[in-house]
């Protein structure tokens, strides 16, 4: 991946740039490591409102890893000129026909729902090419080779995440009500369009943690305790 973009130094996070820089010097995607190599790497799916971003921040800090949640969308706006507010119309995100020719007629010619949905899936690639990553949404656990990480599920009732948004968005029970059931229906939209899959189905992670009876500081603490278990398994 052959980065020439000034502003992407400037404006991309740190662990972003970390994995671009390491990889710029060979001959790009095509040299990436193999499914063998890949990992470790936690990725994450959650509830609308269910705190996973927050959590996924706790995670990584405590096992000292990197994270990739809304470092998607400033690395994709830099390294290819994508206005943000495009981005944010397809990010986890099934458009209906119109819209998606709408949205393909102002970003120009070749930026589409799937353009973006294989964009997403090299960088992912990427991150988990150089391991120790918590990886948010965005279908990555079906990109990714399910032997050489975790998948991790949270959930929370759904009075738990309308007072959580409420709190953090400064809206109505009503209005909180509305955005986490639209942001749902989004996702598992975007998720069964692209992954063909059910991303509410508990089968399909190694961890679902229900995270409405106790706080994010302890659901983090299971979290670890699971990865540092897999981890030891995985060196004997």
């Amino acid at each position: 991946m052959s980065v020439r973009i000034p502003a992407i130094e400037r404006r991309a996070d740190e662990e972003v740039m970390k994995w671009v820089h390491s990889q710029k010097d060979h001959d790009g995607m095509s040299t990436m490591k193999t499914g063998r190599q890949l990992g470790p790497y936690l990725t994450l799916s959650r509830e609308a409102g269910a705190g996973g971003s927050e959590l996924a921040r706790k995670v990584a800090e405590r096992l000292h890893w990197d994270v990739l949640d809304n470092e998607i969308v400033e690395y994709m706006e830099q390294h290819y000129g994508t206005p943000r507010c495009l981005i944010r119309r397809v990010d986890e995100k099934h458009e209906s026909w119109l819209s998606e020719i709408l949205t393909s007629r102002i970003g120009g010619l070749g930026f589409s729902e799937s353009t973006y949905t294989h964009r997403v899936a090299k960088l992912v690639l990427l991150a988990a090419s150089h391991g120790n990553v918590v990886i948010v949404g965005r279908g990555a656990k079906y990109v990714l080779p399910r032997d050489r990480g975790l998948a991790v599920r949270v959930v929370a009732s759904l009075d738990v995440r309308v007072h959580r948004v409420m709190n953090q968005q400064g809206i109505s029970k009503k209005e909180a009500h509305r955005w986490i059931l639209e942001k749902d229906r989004q996702r598992e939209s975007y998720i069964r369009e692209h992954f063909q899959q059910d991303d509410t189905d508990p089968h399909l992670y190694d961890l679902v943690l229900n995270v409405g009876e106790e706080s994010l500081d302890e659901a983090a603490n299971v979290i670890i305790d699971t990865v540092r278990r897999w981890s030891d398994k995985q060196q004997r």
